[in-house]
């Protein structure tokens, strides 16, 4: 293909895992039953992919995994999680309990889940966290260790570290400039890319456009979330034909670029803390989250608590001022309050 070097299978980085260029992210299988979340994902198996990606805070994902992927030999199956812990105690407690519930006696890829700054990144360092890490690791029962970021600070202090294999990192066509900085930093470090929020966290609507501008990245993969077996049936046609964006495509992508450019939040970090507690990145991405979670998480005091919080909004602008794409921050957050009560009423 004339400007891509396509392949189904790459190697995740100084990992050294094979792996297909798109996996399974396993946020979105908590809204559905047990056994449409079974059938799903054994779609996605079947079809081809051979990673899934899951975490410890995602709800029942890793217990569903845990059951879909009995009936594979686990040689065949990558299994990647996360945790959010911070300190020894609470990681030790999120790695026994992804064990449990993943029903394995290893796990390919364990990530510190969200690196939020370089300082937490060095605490974690210095307090035994990464320690732990490193001791199930020389155990055998974690093979290797990456870490998931949110921002271009955390995400370059994280691969500057020795033993980090791989990166997972918010990157989709919105966001190419920036990302592909990071793209590029982890290749120079052999450290692997995956590319998470392949859709914008569900903001991001066409599949095609979407894949195709990921595979003609070479040599990173990415993990979109499926709720349908129909999704998985049309992102595993896009792998299988590994063909570059369109004319079409172009088009979309381009729209979408002029469309969201100006109220897209990239999850970047730069508009926190808010001096009067407002939880702004939550209220700004507040509607991927009532269309990736079930009704009952909904009411959550993470989720719930971010909506009131919007009251505490003086309009002082300083989170518009630091914010580097000029969004709308304060007309967004009172959007998305506004759309949680909606769905909050709707779920009874």
């Amino acid at each position: 293909m004339a400007g891509m070097n396509y392949t189904k299978m790459i190697r995740l980085g100084k990992s050294g895992l094979q792996v297909t260029r798109i996996g399974f992210g396993g946020i979105p299988i908590q809204r559905l039953s047990e056994e449409q979340a079974i059938r799903v994902l054994q779609r996605a198996l079947d079809g081809g992919l051979n990673w899934i990606d899951t975490a410890n805070g995602y709800g029942n994902s890793e217990q569903r995994i845990g059951m879909a992927i009995r009936k594979y030999d686990r040689s065949d199956v990558h299994l990647f999680t996360k945790g959010m812990g911070r300190d020894r105690q609470s990681l030790q407690e999120q790695i026994d309990l992804s064990f449990r519930r993943l029903q394995s006696d290893y796990i390919d890829l364990y990530q510190f889940h969200n690196v939020t700054d370089p300082g937490t990144w060095q605490s974690m360092q210095d307090n035994g966290a990464f320690d732990l890490v490193r001791e199930y690791r020389d155990k055998g029962l974690i093979r290797h260790i990456g870490a998931s970021a949110h921002t271009r600070e955390a995400a370059a202090a994280v691969i500057e570290h020795a033993e980090i294999e791989v990166l997972q990192y918010p990157f989709n066509f919105i966001v190419e400039e920036e990302g592909m900085e990071l793209v590029e930093a982890c290749r120079s470090r052999d450290v692997g890319f995956i590319a998470m929020k392949a859709f914008g966290g569900g903001a991001l609507q066409d599949a095609a456009a979407c894949i195709r501008f990921l595979l003609s990245v070479d040599g990173i993969a990415a993990d979109p979330g499926f709720e349908r077996t129909e999704e998985v049936e049309e992102v595993l046609a896009l792998w299988e034909e590994g063909a570059a964006p369109t004319a079409e495509n172009r088009r979309t992508i381009e729209r979408l670029r002029r469309e969201l450019g100006k109220r897209f939040c990239r999850r970047c970090g730069y508009c926190s803390p808010c001096p009067h507690d407002v939880e702004i990145i939550t209220l700004m991405t507040i509607e991927t989250l009532i269309q990736r979670f079930p009704a009952d998480r909904l009411s959550e005091q993470w989720i719930a608590g971010a909506g009131a919080s919007v009251e505490n909004c003086i309009e002082c602008g300083e989170c518009e001022e630091k914010c580097p794409y000029d969004l709308p921050i304060m007309e967004e957050i009172r959007r998305g309050a506004a759309a949680l009560q909606r769905a909050l009423r709707s779920a009874g």
